[in-house]
């Protein structure tokens, strides 16, 4: 339990400390009754969830799962339960199937990126090879399908989540065919943050509504809130790829670049800058040296002001977002999720 509450006490501090302003978002965390219990109950169920895997696709598993991360998505699983007047306790098993599902796509992910590292360790592909991470990837997918299948509030949440998967996998293979080509459009940008990003965040907050007996509106509203958040979140993620302190963000500039990705700051600074594509068609065809060219572009991209263009677009979904949570009962439990989804999407690391 010791090593659990550790963990616990760490993801708490991660979720609120990201920003400009952290202490607000600290400040409304504390103030939610038992949370931190709640979080060592859902640390729990989710070594339990891995228990009776076989051996390798346990390991490989486990070992992602058990490395921590920020539990945004279960953590807005168990204060939308609370805020729709439910015990967060009950909300555990979906909790658990969003952090499963997510984690699934992390090590889909590494395969698809070549991913040497993930949370700080080796990737779960370069322990145990490429096939076992997809097939460890497939199993928590179904996992996390078998638990919300047999909890109680399965018949809003398995349809909803059986549609997230599909267009999570949409999303990828949205974002697959667009790489390498830095060709994308922002309609195309922003289908892949639909599909890959925002349609789990949806799913987790509305999935806690359902868990305390909520259907209708509220449950609605909490999707609109949940995918406003998350395609801020992913807004900003990449607006930091182009413009952050190194050190703090813990990985280097560039990475979707060098992954041939067209995130929102690329594709804007490409309207405003001409002679961008040549560059980047130079790096495609690895015609220099790659990492001077990286170095060129993003300082490029920078001058553009499309790094801002994309952290104000952050800004008017979280303000959508914020919107469409006045529809969720007030109190503590969702004064949480504001302040917590403020400072995530205005992190500045």
């Amino acid at each position: 339990m010791a090593k659990e509450q550790a963990v616990v006490l760490e993801q708490l501090d991660r979720s609120a400390l990201r920003g400009d302003r952290p202490e607000k978002a600290q400040a409304a965390l504390e103030q939610v009754p038992r949370l931190e219990e709640d979080l060592i109950q859902l640390e729990a169920a989710l070594v339990r969830a891995t228990e009776d895997a076989e051996e390798t696709l346990q390991a490989a598993a486990r070992h992602l799962v058990s490395a921590g991360g920020k539990r945004i998505r279960p953590m807005v699983t168990l204060l939308a339960c609370g805020a729709c007047a439910g015990d967060p306790k009950s909300a555990i098993p979906y909790a658990v199937a969003a952090e499963l599902t997510h984690s699934a796509t992390l090590l889909h992910d590494d395969v698809i990126d070549d991913g040497p590292m993930r949370r700080g360790q080796p990737a779960s592909r370069v322990l145990w090879g490429n096939a076992v991470s997809v097939l460890s990837g497939d199993w928590l997918l179904t996992r996390a399908l078998e638990i919300v299948a047999a909890a109680p509030a399965r018949s809003a949440a398995l349809p909803s989540l059986l549609s997230t998967m599909r267009r999570l996998v949409e999303g990828e293979v949205l974002q697959l065919s667009l790489r390498g080509r830095f060709e994308a459009s922002e309609q195309d940008y922003f289908d892949v943050v639909k599909g890959k990003t925002a349609s789990l965040f949806g799913w987790s907050a509305a999935a806690g509504a359902w868990a305390a007996g909520s259907r209708g509106e509220v449950p609605e509203a909490l999707v609109v809130f949940g995918e406003g958040i998350g395609t801020a979140f992913q807004l900003v993620d990449d607006a930091l790829d182009y413009d952050a302190d190194e050190q703090k963000l813990g990985k280097r500039l560039g990475i979707d670049l060098l992954e041939g990705k067209a995130t929102l700051p690329l594709i804007r600074a490409c309207e405003a800058d001409a002679t961008l594509a040549p560059r980047l068609l130079r790096l495609i065809a690895g015609d220099g040296a790659i990492d001077e060219l990286v170095s060129d572009v993003l300082a490029a991209v920078k001058r553009t002001g499309a790094v801002e263009e994309a952290r104000a677009s952050a800004r008017e979904h979280t303000a959508a977002a914020m919107a469409a949570l006045e529809r969720v009962p007030d109190g503590v439990h969702r004064r949480a999720m504001a302040e917590a989804a403020r400072q995530l999407t205005e992190r500045a690391f």
